[in-house]
């Protein structure tokens, strides 16, 4: 097993435990939340994650893990402070990401696998999913900016669920173990929010 492979196995195990940590606590609640642990985990993944694709040459996958660390960082400032205009902005924190990105591929740190555009089918599914995959945090956080506290509102569960399913389709192309493993428990995680989410009203995340 290689250094990047170890990785991405630490940032799977991330994953898989936000969620854990997520889902216990929606059960507990009966509805919809998010402990604090659940951003900080996620952070971690996001990082361990960004490594190892930045390894294997998927910059689509690399340029959502960024994006997706910044909303994550945010989420954490939301629940320290509700008061207005306070910590970096999400505008900010995603121009940082995005700077990020464009300095490791300009320095040629990560540099996409030869065949990488080759089978254009595949390559098309890989940028819609990951466009769906990080418009759901787009979307939880332009949500809980309005309300000043990070929640997740239903339509990041369902952007959640389409995402997943055609990064899990990719990563089975590639026979990317590492992959396959990361986007194989979510739809189970995501269909049982959307049936806790269903018939009540959206609950502040800060409640767990």
């Amino acid at each position: 097993m290689t250094a990047f492979e170890l990785v991405g196995w630490a940032g799977n195990a991330a994953f898989f435990s936000r969620f854990l940590v997520q889902w216990l606590a929606s059960e507990r609640a009966k509805q919809t939340v998010a402990p604090a642990s659940f951003w900080w985990i996620s952070l971690f993944g996001s990082a361990a994650l960004s490594a190892y694709t930045i390894g294997k040459g998927e910059p689509v996958l690399v340029a959502g893990y960024l994006v997706n660390g910044a909303i994550y960082v945010r989420n954490l400032v939301l629940r320290r402070t509700a008061s207005e205009g306070s910590g970096p902005s999400l505008i900010v924190l995603v121009l940082c990401a995005i700077a990020a990105a464009v300095l490791i591929f300009a320095t040629g740190a990560a540099k996409p696998r030869e065949d990488w555009t080759d089978a254009r089918g595949w390559f098309l599914a890989v940028v819609i999913g990951q466009s769906i995959w990080s418009s759901r945090f787009i979307v939880q956080w332009w949500m809980s900016e309005r309300r000043r506290v990070s929640y997740f509102p239903v339509a990041f569960w369902w952007l959640s669920l389409v995402g997943n399913v055609l990064l899990f389709a990719y990563a089975v192309h590639l026979r990317d173990r590492v992959l396959i493993a990361g986007y194989c428990i979510g739809p189970i995680v995501q269909i049982r929010n959307l049936m806790l989410s269903k018939g009540r009203p959206v609950q502040s995340a800060g409640s767990a």
